[in-house]
């Protein structure tokens, strides 16, 4: 089965192309954490993508009930340099205290209004769109190489 194992090899360096274009056009590239979280590994004739939890928030939104993780809040407000203001607008410290107040604020409005507004606080929707982009590509990958390692198994009869 040498064809279909470098088929399904090619299946996973595809989709996961395709999820970090799509992400990228998306820009959801703040930390790079996610382009490098995107792998996958083949086991049997199954073909296994992984990324950070947090793909599917930014693809599909929020569940609104649930409140987002504060400590992942503040790695994204350090990467992104936003610094904390008190009531007036004016900028304060980046004490520990003020940061938490600013992730804890930021995870509020997360939770109250969705992701991202440039998505109508909904989600991308890039990998519903990766899923329907691939899935033909897959189907003719897949039968292609079974007919090739079917073949090569006859002639060895």
């Amino acid at each position: 089965m040498e064809n279909l194992d470098k088929a399904l090899k090619d299946v996973g360096e595809n989709i996961v192309a395709e999820i970090r274009k799509l992400a990228k056009k998306d820009n959801f590239e703040s930390s790079g954490d996610l382009d490098k979280s995107i792998s996958y590994k083949v086991e049997g004739n199954i073909v296994e993508v992984s990324a950070n939890r947090y793909i599917e928030a930014l693809s599909g939104g929020i569940n609104r009930k649930k409140f987002p993780n504060v400590d992942s809040i503040k790695e994204w407000i350090r990467i992104k340099g936003i610094a904390p203001r008190n009531s007036k607008g004016r900028f304060v410290a980046k004490t520990d205290a003020n940061m938490n107040k600013l992730a804890f604020v930021i995870g509020r409005s997360i939770g109250n209004k969705g992701i991202s507004k440039r998505f109508g606080y909904k989600g991308s929707g890039f990998l519903e769109e990766v899923k329907k982009d691939v899935i033909n590509n897959v189907t003719d990958m897949i039968a292609e190489a079974y007919k090739l390692d079917i073949i090569v198994k006859l002639k060895e009869i």
